[in-house]
């Protein structure tokens, strides 16, 4: 499962990336990495507002669907 499919206020955890390059290592440097757990907090119009880290972080739902959980 994507993170662009997931509800609201569930608790997940990173299995891997499905992109490469530049995405991949911008979504890692905000905290996208195998094992992290990430809370939904929000999502408006397909997008989303994810705790990673301890930070909250909007996705675009085009990169949400690049992080498999």
């Amino acid at each position: 499962m994507v993170l662009a499919e997931v509800k609201k206020n569930g608790v997940y955890h990173v299995k891997q990336l499905h992109c490469m390059g530049d995405m991949h290592h911008h979504l890692e440097d905000m905290g996208f990495v195998p094992g992290e757990p990430i809370q939904v907090v929000s999502r408006i119009g397909g997008n989303l507002i994810v705790n990673v880290k301890g930070s909250r972080v909007a996705l675009a739902s085009d990169l949400a669907k690049n992080i498999v959980i």
